[in-house]
């Protein structure tokens, strides 16, 4: 696949190039964010309810990022391989050479919209695994319950100014293997106004959770919302899932996240949330809460470092802190 993929760049390349027009523009970003989680050592060694940035007492790459992209007016190729404790937890249902993955694409764009084909980063929530990017360092159950990347289809379609429409045909939940190909379809919805955000997603599948013994249709709804105010930067997410007989087995959370700048290099931050599942579809817990405060300092344009206390509270344990100490590179 990689090699197919590299090789119809190349000769897309070529081609454009010999007709003088409309050349394919290469960039390369990148990201390395790295971490050491404090707390009480545990049997599994890690946060057990999280997969981001959640390896206790030891300093670990998080994400190590490379996004390599070719881009004309109606052509964007994106190979985007990346490596850390994020990708080795997340990743471990795939092949061994699948597990490098972050995103692998080929796109072609019309007037106002596109189709594109491959693995795409998860359009669910307003998270994504780039912490740089993120209000909060620590990542919110919100997006650790959902597909951290979907593979299939993808069209987008910008309605105006303000609204676009994205619809997916995806290989299941989280799932690059197609020997065992699993149909489902989602969509996102945006909305963005001056220092409005807004974010509808949808998912609908047959998934097979470990104790049934069939498949179950599942349906998700997730909403988020972003408004941002002179030094003030607020957000809010609220889903909820069913599946099952008669769609019995429910599960959802609603979260909220806030920031402050008290200069150009230092930013405060804190952020709430609940999380309730007595099926147990996602989360060991049936009830789980958490609770986080951080600071990040900019010590230049692509450089941070900060930390972030966060505690947990569910019915077995009614407290359990950790304190997160982290770098971000971005480049």
């Amino acid at each position: 696949m990689k090699y197919i993929f590299i090789s119809w760049i190349l000769l897309h390349s070529m081609f454009v190039q010999a007709g003088n027009k409309d050349t394919l523009r290469f960039q390369l970003h990148g990201l390395i964010d790295g971490y050491s989680t404090l707390g009480k050592s545990n049997s599994i060694g890690k946060v057990p309810y999280l997969v981001s940035s959640s390896n206790l007492n030891s300093f670990q790459i998080n994400l190590n990022l490379m996004e390599f992209t070719w881009e004309n007016t109606k052509w964007k190729y994106a190979l985007s391989p990346a490596m850390g404790t994020y990708m080795q937890q997340n990743y471990a249902n795939e092949r061994w050479f699948k597990r490098w993955i972050y995103e692998a694409y080929v796109q072609r764009k019309f007037n106002k919209s596109s189709i594109a084909a491959g693995v795409f980063s998860s359009p669910y929530t307003q998270e994504t695994p780039k912490s740089i990017d993120q209000i909060s360092y620590s990542r919110s159950l919100a997006p650790e319950y959902v597909p951290y990347y979907i593979s299939g289809l993808k069209y987008n379609r910008t309605l105006n100014v303000n609204w676009s429409l994205s619809l997916f045909a995806m290989n299941g939940w989280q799932k690059m293997d197609y020997s065992n190909f699993t149909p489902s379809f989602g969509s996102l919805l945006e909305f963005k106004r001056d220092r409005w955000k807004f974010n509808w997603s949808t998912y609908i599948g047959r998934e097979k959770p470990t104790l049934a013994k069939e498949f179950q249709t599942r349906i998700f709804s997730e909403w988020n919302v972003q408004y941002a105010r002179q030094k003030w930067l607020f957000q809010s997410c609220f889903f909820i899932g069913t599946q099952g007989i008669n769609f019995s087995r429910n599960w959802g959370q609603i979260n909220t996240q806030v920031a402050y700048s008290l200069s150009d290099k230092i930013r405060l931050y804190g952020r709430m949330e609940y999380f309730k599942d007595p099926s147990k579809i996602q989360i060991s817990e049936a009830q789980l809460a958490s609770e986080s405060l951080g600071l990040i300092y900019a010590v230049n344009d692509v450089f941070n470092i900060g930390t972030e206390f966060r505690s947990f509270h569910s019915e077995k344990k009614a407290f359990e802190p950790y304190q997160f100490l982290f770098f971000q590179l971005k480049f």
